[in-house]
């Protein structure tokens, strides 16, 4: 069978969810340094499958965040001159208080990774965006 897991792949796909390779390695339960010998193809993951699909299941759940953002491409556009307000987070605490089913499915650098990408995407279609950040 094909391994899905290509050491390009993992290192991209880490990547794109906004992780470190210490945040990474906690969410497969593995040290950092089997992230690092798999993104240099010096080891492949023992379970290669298994940790496809929890790769995926952070992509899923990245992508849903990311249609939840952008649902005002799909309603009514903000009024003329008015920002579209996304929230961003500095700490965890207020990434669980503001967002509890959100920072339950994904780490709080893969939910700034999704309101960027829904940044992009609601400017590109001509709706003005403000990342605000929620601080302590």
């Amino acid at each position: 069978m094909l391994n899905p897991l290509t050491p390009a792949g993992i290192r991209t796909r880490r990547e794109g969810l906004g992780l470190s390779r210490r945040e990474f390695a906690q969410i497969l339960d593995v040290a950092e340094a089997s992230i690092r010998s798999w993104e240099t193809g010096k080891t492949a993951p023992f379970d290669p499958i298994g940790a496809h699909m929890v790769i995926g299941g952070l992509e899923d759940e990245f992508l849903n965040l990311i249609d939840y953002l952008t649902e005002p491409m799909d309603g009514e556009k903000p009024e003329k001159g008015e920002p579209l307000q996304l929230r961003s987070y500095l700490h965890q605490g207020d990434y669980e208080a503001m967002e509890p089913y959100w920072s339950k499915l994904l780490p709080l650098p893969t939910y700034r990774m999704a309101v960027a990408q829904a940044s992009l995407i609601l400017q590109a279609s001509d709706i003005p965006v403000c990342i605000v950040g929620v601080e302590d």
